[in-house]
């Protein structure tokens, strides 16, 4: 399958139906992808942060009000975290929700980043701004998971290592889903970036 149509198939597939709990926040997050220098855009949470301080995420956050709907969410975040202007973005498409442990219901739009963007990072919300290889996140194999205990009950918790970084948690099952979405797309194995 070439970039082109998978880009369509994105477009045109809606995301799967997921029950939104209304006790969880709404948020959305932008899987922000550079195909020319095939790059994932991500964060290193800032340390001083209430929720996930210090770990790697997509850009995003909290629905807010003046929002049009979650999609704004996400371009709006990413300008303020990473200073991506959304004229270098072209959302393709989104992926199932996923709640988290902070509470939120997590809506990731999938996107191509393209043009002479500049990224600077705001230190009250990222400390630092990634661009790691976007190939080992498009195959399910390269992710692993864990066992933890939390409140007395055990916890399975996917990860992923890329670039000598781990990726945890609900990004990683949000990048995992990506991946499991990009081979169903693609039925000869090759990668669809």
């Amino acid at each position: 399958m070439d970039e082109q149509h998978y880009k369509q198939r994105f477009v045109l597939q809606s995301a799967l139906p997921h029950p939104t709990d209304p006790a969880r926040q709404p948020a959305a997050v932008l899987l922000a992808i550079d195909v020319a220098r095939q790059q994932l855009l991500l964060t290193r949470r800032a340390r001083h942060l209430r929720h996930h301080p210090g770990q790697i995420s997509l850009p995003g956050g909290r629905h807010d009000p003046e929002d049009a709907d979650l999609q704004a969410t996400a371009l709006r975040e990413a300008y303020e975290e990473i200073g991506l202007a959304p004229r270098f973005v072209k959302v393709l498409g989104e992926l199932p929700k996923r709640s988290t442990v902070s509470n939120f219901t997590v809506t990731p739009f999938v996107a191509e980043v393209s043009g002479d963007y500049q990224l600077r990072h705001n230190p009250e919300e990222v400390e630092q701004i990634l661009q790691l290889p976007l190939q080992p996140f498009l195959y399910e194999r390269a992710y692993h998971t864990h066992e933890i205990q939390r409140n007395g009950e055990l916890h399975k918790v996917l990860f992923i290592v890329v670039g000598g970084e781990l990726v945890w948690g609900a990004t990683a099952r949000i990048l995992h889903d990506f991946a499991l979405h990009c081979q169903a797309g693609s039925k000869n194995g090759n990668s669809v970036f």
